[in-house]
């Protein structure tokens, strides 16, 4: 029998199973998930949720000129019904980084950008919602590094199954490895960078 310990990188698989249409993302479904990687005889240890609070600023839309406070969007309110539901799964952690907004600067949409500088489209075709705050998240890889070390050096879990697409991992899966864990990538069917794949054992998706 074989221990699993799962570390999700929540940005990267929230993104992939909204693009993949593959089921209602939500705690239960991600526990459901990560069971398919279990073999016959292999216990689920815990699953590591990685991913952050909604922005807790207000800013002014750069198109519309209108204020828009990020708690109150839609993305917000389902981000906290989406950590709510992690919350009262079983056998989840849930670690929290937070966002930084880059000088309070907008980013424009790269398909509108592209069309704005082959002139298919001028400013004046802009609309609100093809332009988003730049933020950026902070603290994540650091606590997905803190809580492999542990697992790893204590032999808390035999397997490790990671979902990401960030190499900024890498480190933790060398250290794990050494330690003498098995180590699976689930990429979710995304392009996996080689300095991410050359420092797992193998690659498996269930999506």
């Amino acid at each position: 029998m074989q221990k699993v310990a799962f570390v999700i990188d929540g940005w990267f698989m929230r993104k992939r199973i909204y693009q993949l249409k593959t089921f209602l993302y939500n705690g239960e479904n991600i526990r459901k998930y990560c069971l398919k990687h279990l073999l016959k005889d292999d216990q689920l240890y815990r699953i590591f949720y990685y991913d952050t609070n909604p922005l807790s600023k207000k800013g002014h839309n750069p198109v519309s000129k209108k204020q828009v406070d990020f708690e109150k969007t839609s993305v917000a309110v389902q981000q906290i019904a989406l950590l709510e539901s992690l919350r009262s799964t079983p056998n989840v952690a849930l670690r929290l980084g937070s966002f930084v907004w880059q000088n309070n600067a907008w980013v424009l949409n790269q398909d509108r950008l592209k069309s704005l500088i082959s002139k298919k489209i001028s400013i004046d075709d802009l609309d609100e919602n093809d332009v988003k705050p730049a933020i950026t998240q902070k603290g994540v890889d650091m606590k997905m590094g803190l809580d492999i070390t542990p697992i790893a050096i204590k032999k808390l879990a035999d397997k490790l199954v990671v979902i990401t697409g960030d190499s900024d991992v890498v480190p933790a899966l060398k250290l794990a490895r050494r330690e003498g864990m098995q180590v699976l990538l689930d990429p979710l069917k995304a392009v996996t960078r080689p300095d991410l794949r050359e420092h797992v054992d193998y690659l498996q998706t269930h999506v």
